[in-house]
């Protein structure tokens, strides 16, 4: 997805991508223009003409655009909310692992504890490379053997068992989310398309017969908005590597929260 860029930080980007669109237009004003004029001269009513043929593009190109963003927006709260839910249902788990008598509890808060930190200083980094991490799988599987060993001697024990089960479920189930998005992305094609499309709205302007100044204030205007457009969908796509890539903030405060404290015991 437009790897010319890299992933740089969301407020240069900002910048980049309609200072981008804006030189090309204006460029293309100071140099391809009057060449575009001498071929089109004897063309009349060239304004009616161009707005004729852009007004149906401008139409399908919007819609492009605008379902490209729902979708690369869609994609972003969907894995935003898987790491909620997988930070959540560590919590509860730490919470409820109180109950457990010694040593399991013990034994429990500490690999809920590693599990946590893993993900923080682990897994993040190497998701925002393009990896998809695999230790956390394991140190889960060592969390729900230990959780099975215990044998409930009461029907609250039998109660308390089954939440925490249900909790561990949804942990699994929020982390597998959580992990699709490493390679979530909006598929090239449609990057291409984009491309080719605002280079046909940037030409049309090119072709417009008016004051230089009108020309370059309107093709400025178009240009920079193309700019947005583009920087907000790159921004929002690849939930977990794009500029404004989801954090591992609730993991950070379930740590501090919850288990800072037992930690430095």
């Amino acid at each position: 997805m437009l790897e010319l860029f890299g992933k740089a930080a969301a407020a240069p980007l900002a910048i980049l991508f309609p200072a981008l669109f804006i030189s090309l237009t204006w460029l293309g004003l100071i140099f391809v223009r009057p060449f575009l004029r001498l071929l089109l001269s004897r063309q009349k009513g060239i304004n009616e003409l161009v707005g004729h043929a852009s007004a149906g593009f401008s139409l399908l190109y919007g819609l492009l655009l605008g379902l490209l963003s729902v979708a690369a927006f869609d994609n972003n709260a969907r894995i935003n909310s898987a790491v909620q839910r997988e930070s959540a249902s560590i919590a509860l788990l730490y919470r409820g692992a109180a109950s457990y008598e010694e040593p399991l509890r013990s034994e429990l808060k500490y690999l809920l504890r590693d599990y946590t930190f893993y993900v923080i200083e682990r897994d993040w980094p190497a998701q925002q490379n393009g990896f998809v991490p695999t230790a956390g799988a394991s140190r889960l599987d060592v969390i729900r053997d230990l959780m099975l060993k215990f044998e409930p001697k009461s029907h609250s024990d039998e109660i308390l068992q089954e939440q925490l089960l249900g909790h561990f479920n949804g942990l699994l189930e929020a982390r597998v989310e959580r992990i699709s998005g490493v390679d979530l992305r909006i598929p090239g094609v449609f990057w291409y398309v984009v491309i080719i499309g605002a280079i046909i709205q940037i030409v049309l302007i090119w072709i417009l017969d008016m004051r230089f100044f009108t020309q370059m204030l309107l093709g400025g205007l178009v240009a920079f908005f193309l700019g947005v457009m583009f920087f907000l969908i790159y921004a929002l796509d690849e939930p977990l590597q794009g500029a404004v890539a989801i954090s591992p903030t609730n993991f950070q405060q379930v740590y501090e929260t919850f288990m800072r404290l037992d930690d430095a015991r």
